[in-house]
């Protein structure tokens, strides 16, 4: 199935509602486009303490977070 959605003035566009719906996207959710040879992919960006957790079997948790937090603030310069 394809859907579609056009992008505003200033880079912003509408994920269609019913893939909101069946993927669970919700407001204030935060997403990220993954560039593949085939194009972007849009996914589900995970939380800062998702990754904390599943990170933290292989190493310290604030070292993790710390990390983390760095990553988070680049992304936002």
């Amino acid at each position: 199935m394809r859907y579609y959605s056009r992008v505003t003035r200033k880079g912003q566009t509408t994920i269609p509602s019913v893939l909101q719906r069946r993927f669970g996207f919700a407001e204030g959710d935060r997403v990220m486009f993954e560039e593949t040879k085939h194009g972007p992919v849009l996914k589900r960006s995970a939380e800062i303490e998702d990754s904390a957790g599943v990170l933290s079997r292989f190493a310290d948790a604030s070292e993790v977070i710390d990390h983390l937090l760095q990553e988070r603030r680049k992304s936002f310069r």
